[in-house]
């Protein structure tokens, strides 16, 4: 009797996962809160930033941005568990010489940061960040790369 309760506790679970999948641009996403992410480990030649933000959109999303330690923390240990690239991966973000500070690139709000400790007398033209793969910390760094090791790319869910 009890074997046969187990199917049934299983269907509604099933349903759920489908479910949050579904809610993502493909099943290679992973959805997080309100969130669907892919980790596009492809090592590609850039010109530009703009062409790794061009991975991230044309899979249905844009670089991450990150708003909470929580999300942090999850993409820390997601990568932790699946990145073999370099251990600076760029973040969806970059220095904006006309307000003189840090923007998204999707255009959400600078709720949240995780800066290492770093010269704050540099020069920023030309400024992204990245983020540290083992500590999860934010570093600034130079936008005109000539490859990209991969990218973390963000996607809002369908009902966010």
């Amino acid at each position: 009797m009890a074997g046969a309760a187990l199917p049934s506790l299983l269907l509604p679970l099933l349903g759920l996962a489908a479910a949050a999948v579904a809610d993502c641009p493909s099943s290679t996403w992973v959805q997080f809160q309100d969130n669907c992410y892919i980790f596009l480990q492809k090592t590609i030649k850039v010109e530009s930033i703009e062409d790794a933000r061009n991975q991230c959109t044309d899979h249905g999303g844009d670089m991450i941005s990150i708003h909470n330690e929580e999300e942090n923390a999850f993409i820390l240990d997601t990568l932790k568990k699946q990145w073999k690239g370099s251990d600076n991966i760029l973040l969806g973000m970059f220095f904006d010489t006309d307000d003189e500070s840090f923007k998204w690139f999707d255009k959400s709000n600078m709720t949240f940061g995780k800066w290492a400790d770093q010269d704050d007398e540099e020069d920023l033209v030309d400024t992204c960040a990245y983020l540290h793969t083992t500590t999860g910390e934010w570093k600034k760094g130079n936008c005109e790369v000539s490859s990209v090791q991969g990218t973390l790319c963000k996607a809002a869910s369908k009902y966010n």
